[in-house]
């Protein structure tokens, strides 16, 4: 077993003392974020086509050793950014879901689940992602990144799911492919921004959401939803 000089010897390189190496990771840790950070907004503003690894440094404000450091290539930074992202898009869903009152029931509490959605969907951190979706139909490696993180960011939205609509979680197959209707009808949605009188289709549209998601868990197996759920 180690002393605790010798543990106290580890902690030290070329003569530093430890808190100097604390905050020399600590200060390495914020620049990596600034960068990260940065990434995103040049996806928000520039689009991913034209971000750069320049680009990036000049929005962190970091000279091109420091990028280098944290990321000797475009591929790393743009993995990397993926991740952060992938990270933030949970943070956005999860407050939203967080924020609806809990007085809501039934109904309402539904309702307001489907709003919170569309909030995170017509979000800048979505946009971006949607953005390097379309882009990763020609970049395989930007396509494989994506794909990584998809997984873990569905299985997030469904265990939400399954809070906000506790009451049909019993409903299996049922469950799983209302919510697929729901997910692909708001995203096609938020992907529509050339729609003329957007705004007032799109209220229309949750608002028809709404109900058929509820009228679903009401109809018989011989119905269209029936017919295509293994488990009613």
């Amino acid at each position: 077993m180690s002393s605790k000089k010798e543990i106290a010897a580890k902690d030290r390189v070329a003569g530093q003392p430890s808190e100097d190496i604390s905050w020399q990771a600590q200060k390495s840790a914020m620049t990596r974020e600034r960068i990260l950070t940065a990434s995103i907004n040049c996806f928000v503003e520039l689009g991913y086509t034209n971000v750069t690894t320049a680009k990036v440094a000049s929005l962190a404000k970091v000279s091109r050793g420091a990028m280098l450091h944290h990321f000797p290539s475009k591929t790393e930074l743009i993995g990397a950014a993926v991740e952060y992202l992938h990270d933030k898009l949970l943070e956005d869903y999860s407050y939203r879901v967080a924020s609806i009152p809990s007085s809501l029931k039934g109904k309402k509490r539904r309702r307001a689940g489907i709003d919170a959605y569309w909030d995170h969907l017509t979000g800048d951190l979505f946009v971006v992602y949607h953005e390097l979706c379309v882009a990763s139909r020609t970049d395989p490696e930007l396509k494989f990144i994506l794909e990584s993180s998809q997984l873990a960011f569905e299985k997030h939205v469904l265990d939400s799911n399954a809070t906000l609509f506790s009451e049909w979680n019993d409903r299996g197959d049922r469950f799983l492919l209302a919510m697929d209707v729901a997910k692909c009808m708001m995203e096609g949605m938020a992907a529509g921004q050339l729609m003329t009188n957007r705004e007032e289709r799109v209220k229309q549209l949750l608002n028809y959401l709404a109900d058929r998601l509820e009228e679903i868990f009401e109809e018989g197996e011989g119905s269209a939803i029936g017919r295509h759920s293994t488990n009613k």
